[in-house]
């Protein structure tokens, strides 16, 4: 689904929204109001989903949570508004036994079901 931000569009990975989806017209795909916002890392991707995507990220009101997923290692990166709107709080999982809590959703989901079927060649 594609999501609004202050000057154009982005297609992100995976966007959850809670309550009734807003839109920016009548055409209904354009996402004007997500909750969460989750991007699947790659090498081409990694710098710009932490810098320049993630600020304009920021510039959405209802947005709670920015999280960032690994596909070369296990990594789950999580940034969460806090009260304060201009503040996000860090947290980083690295053990395939923790769990991710997306608190704006209630949801729960352990690193190993994000992972599922997946193995890294060790170096």
């Amino acid at each position: 689904m594609r999501v609004k931000i202050k000057n154009g569009y982005v297609y992100p990975d995976v966007v959850i929204h809670c309550g009734e989806a807003q839109f920016e017209d009548d055409e209904l795909d354009t996402l004007t109001n997500p909750v969460v916002i989750i991007e699947i890392l790659s090498d081409s991707t990694a710098a710009f989903d932490r810098g320049e995507k993630f600020n304009s990220y920021q510039g959405i009101p209802t947005l709670k949570e920015y999280i960032l997923i690994s596909q070369d290692k296990y990594r789950v990166e999580q940034y969460i508004r806090t009260e304060k709107k201009d503040t996000w709080e860090y947290s980083s999982l690295k053990n395939i036994d923790q769990t991710l809590t997306i608190e704006a959703a209630n949801c729960k989901i352990p690193l190993s079901e994000i992972y599922w079927d997946v193995s890294f060649e060790t170096k």
